[in-house]
């Protein structure tokens, strides 16, 4: 995704898709569908957005790294959501994969310095999500962290002890984990290089 162009469409996609569906008024299923052909249609309402087409939508699909949007077809029409990161009002469930002890060691969290003594007081929590994110690379971790203003602070998430002890982690996608809670026995500050 080079151009601007498909940033800006990424973005709005992830807001319309994740947070703010009736923003274009769009029919989401029960699990978080939405038809491509009507995306395209209202999204091509808004001038900014006056050139976008079904190949577009692919395009942004195919080309995004985290893996945030996924598509399927169902008799012959394609549908499009967000694979995580929803908001925790939105009327929808995902159904994601089981990770097991054996599918992991250690997943990482970005976060702010200001809230890391409510973190290893309380836990990780999912806040105004359904779900807290994880991944399992420390740099993808960093840049999720710098999205928040104030000092940017790696966590360090013993993951394979959090399952074997009957904790749940679900993969969304190759690089990004969802748990409903960590808690704080489970998580240490990442220190570079350890």
């Amino acid at each position: 995704m080079v151009s601007r162009r498909y940033i800006s469409l990424s973005k709005f996609l992830t807001l319309v898709l994740r947070h703010k569906p009736d923003i274009l008024q769009l029919r989401m299923t029960p699990d978080g569908f939405v038809s491509v052909n009507e995306l395209v249609k209202k999204i091509r309402k808004r001038p900014k957005f006056n050139w976008v087409t079904v190949n577009d939508i692919l395009y942004v699909v195919k080309h995004d790294e985290k893996g945030r949007f996924e598509i399927k077809e169902k008799d012959g029409k394609l549908y499009i959501r967000a694979r995580y990161g929803h908001s925790a009002e939105l009327p929808i469930e995902v159904e994601y994969e089981k990770v097991s002890a054996d599918d992991v060691d250690y997943l990482y969290h970005g976060t702010r310095a200001d809230v890391l003594p409510w973190i290893l007081r309380e836990g990780l929590k999912p806040m105004r999500r359904k779900y807290v994110h994880l991944t399992k690379n420390p740099q993808t971790a960093l840049i999720m962290a710098k999205r928040h203003k104030g000092k940017p602070v790696i966590l360090k998430i013993d993951a394979k002890k959090f399952i074997q002890d009957g904790g749940e982690i679900f993969k969304a996608s190759d690089e990004i984990y969802l748990t409903k809670y960590i808690p704080p026995k489970y998580i240490k500050i990442y220190k570079y290089g350890e």
